[in-house]
This record gives C-alpha cells, structure tokens and sequence, in this order.
C-alpha cells in the first residue's frame, strides 16, 4: 500500500474515550452525617437564591436613589463617588469615569436624540475593543505568521469585529452643557452607559 498517503494526525483532536454508560439510578447512600451536610446544602442554596432576588429588589431601589442624586450633583460639577447612610449600615455609590462601550447603532441613536455635536465631544473611538477575529485567524494563521501586510485584501478586511465606542474622558461633567437639568443628564448618563454602581 506504498501509494496511500498517511493520515495525518491532528494533536488538537480530541480522542474518544471509552465511558460505561451511568445507569438512570445509579444512586449512593451515604453515611447519615454526609446526607445531613446534602440536605443543609440544598437548604442552604434555596435560601441564597431566595435572599439573592430580595436583594436585588432593595439594590435596583437604592441604585435608582443614587442615579438620581448624582445627576443632581453632575449638573452642579460633582461626579464624585458618595455614601449613602441607612439606619444602621452605609453604601458607597462608585462613580466611574468610563462606560461599558457602545455599538455604532447606540452612538447613531444618541446622535439622534442629543445632535451631533454632543455625539462628537461626549463619545470616543475606543482602540482597545479592537480584537482579532478567532475564526479568521484560525483560517490563515500562516500567512498572519509570516506577513500581516501580504494578506489578501478580503481576509484583511474580515479580520477584525467592528470597533466600540465608549464615552470620552470627563464626559459627565462635559454633558453638562447639553443636559442642564438632573433628569436629563441622567438621561444622557444611561446613555452613555457609565459605569456607576453601589457596593
């Protein structure tokens, strides 16, 4: 059989493994104190789930609370993080100067609602979303490897996801100028996705 080519072997394949089949009540019964500990875990979990939804009902309440009191302060130049007292404990609302990133469509719509020169000032290309795609470079790591710049134009082109947008450096205080009342600039904050949060 000299004239059959050998197969060639992938190393990234994964090998099938040979696994007995687990029969539907393939069951252990343990000793009491490990089915007592089976039994608080699942009690345990049930009550984490159930405290989890009941505080994120208090922190959408509190959130909402802190949204509004920065805007409040936005539009007389504070963008700072604060505290916010309860009755016996205390939340930190984080003020970050930076937003989660915005698509062409989102940046095209707040153009839209507060015009185009807002767009421009309040809104920056944001280089660091720029990624290869996996798929592509997967397809042609050779000629990536060997040279970026000879690949064909349509690969090229094809390499890269769009690129995000993201809100420009200071741009709370800058939106002053085009949401003069707390209610619109919170407006324009949410916009903007601003990375603001309480812990």
């Amino acid at each position: 059989m000299a004239g059959k080519k050998a197969k060639k072997v992938d190393p990234f394949k994964t090998k099938k493994s040979r696994t007995t089949k687990a029969t539907e009540n393939d069951t252990v019964s343990p000793p009491p104190e490990i089915a007592e500990a089976i039994d608080a875990f699942r009690e345990c979990q049930e009550q984490a789930k159930h405290f989890e939804g009941e505080s994120m009902v208090h922190k959408d309440k509190i959130l909402d609370f802190c949204h509004e009191e920065f805007s409040k302060r936005a539009v007389n130049g504070d963008n700072k993080s604060f505290k916010v007292l309860g009755d016996e404990t205390m939340v930190t609302y984080v003020a970050m100067d930076s937003s989660a990133g915005l698509t062409e469509e989102e940046v095209d719509e707040f153009a839209e609602i507060y015009g185009e020169g807002a767009a421009e000032e309040l809104i920056t290309r944001d280089f660091r979303s720029i990624r290869f795609d996996d798929k592509v470079l997967a397809a042609h790591y050779d000629e990536i490897v060997e040279a970026l710049q000879v690949l064909p134009e349509e690969v090229l082109s094809n390499l890269f996801k769009p690129m995000l947008m993201k809100a420009s450096p200071g741009a709370v205080l800058k939106a002053k100028k085009y949401g003069k009342t707390p209610e619109k600039l919170r407006e324009m904050i949410t916009h903007l996705k601003m990375k603001n949060y309480v812990r």
